[in-house]
C-alpha cells in the first residue's frame, strides 16, 4: 500500500474513533456485553490509528517526494475546549456505578500496566481518550489537505499529530483497552445478580 493510500485509509480511521468513542455516551450500555464491545470499538479504532501513524512514518520519504514548491502556510489548530468538555462528559460517564458492571480490574499484569483498579482505567481513559479524539480532527484535516495540494506545511502539521496521537497517548491507553476489550475482564454473574435484587 502506498503511503498517499495509507492517508485516504488515516481519515477514515479518523472518523471511525470517533464514533467509536460517541458509542460510550449511548442509553444501550446497560449490561457487561455491551460495554466490553463498546470498549473493543474503541481498542481496534486506536489500534487502527496507531498503524496509520506508523505506516505514515514508514512512507514519508514518499510523502515528502510528493511536496509541491508552493509555500502556502496553513494552519490546523486542536479545539481545546471541545477536548475539556468530552473529558468532563467522559469522566462524568465512566464515574457511574452502571458504567462498568461485573468489570474486575485487577489481572495477572495489573502490577506492570498499573491498572489495578476502576480508578486506573477510568483516569487513562478519560486523560488519553479526549486528546485522541481532538487529535483526529486535525489529522484528518491535514491528510485531506495534503491529498489536495501536498502541501509541506500540512506534512508536517500531520506528522506532528500524527506522533502525538501514537506516542504520547495511544501507546499508553492501548493497554488499558485491551483488558477492558477483554471477555475474561467482566463477571456477568454480578449482572445477573443485580438484575434480580
Amino acid at each position: 500500500m502506498t503511503a498517499l493510500a495509507e492517508l485516504e485509509n488515516l481519515q477514515l480511521a479518523a472518523v471511525r474513533y470517533r464514533s467509536a468513542v460517541d458509542h460510550i455516551f449511548s442509553p444501550s450500555l446497560t449490561t457487561s456485553e455491551n460495554w466490553r464491545a463498546c470498549l473493543a470499538g474503541i481498542l481496534v479504532s486506536t489500534t487502527r490509528l496507531y498503524l496509520g501513524y506508523l505506516l505514515v512514518a514508514e512512507g514519508l520519504e514518499e510523502l515528502e517526494a510528493l511536496v509541491s514548491k508552493k509555500r502556502i502556510r496553513k494552519s490546523f489548530p486542536t479545539d481545546t475546549v471541545r477536548e475539556m468538555k468530552l473529558r468532563a462528559e467522559l469522566g462524568r460517564k465512566l464515574e457511574l456505578p452502571t458504567s462498568w458492571p461485573g468489570f474486575i480490574p485487577y489481572n495477572p499484569f495489573s502490577d506492570i500496566t498499573r491498572l489495578r483498579t476502576l480508578k486506573d482505567y477510568t483516569a487513562s481513559f478519560t486523560l488519553h481518550l479526549p486528546e485522541i479524539y481532538e487529535e483526529t480532527f486535525r489529522i484528518e484535516a491535514c491528510a485531506k489537505s495534503f491529498l489536495a495540494d501536498r502541501n509541506s506545511s500540512v506534512l508536517a502539521q500531520l506528522l506532528v499529530g500524527l506522533q502525538h496521537l501514537g506516542r504520547n497517548h495511544a501507546s499508553f491507553v492501548l493497554p488499558a483497552l485491551e483488558w477492558a476489550a477483554d471477555e475474561g475482564s467482566w463477571d456477568k454473574l454480578v449482572e445477573g445478580t443485580r438484575s434480580r435484587s
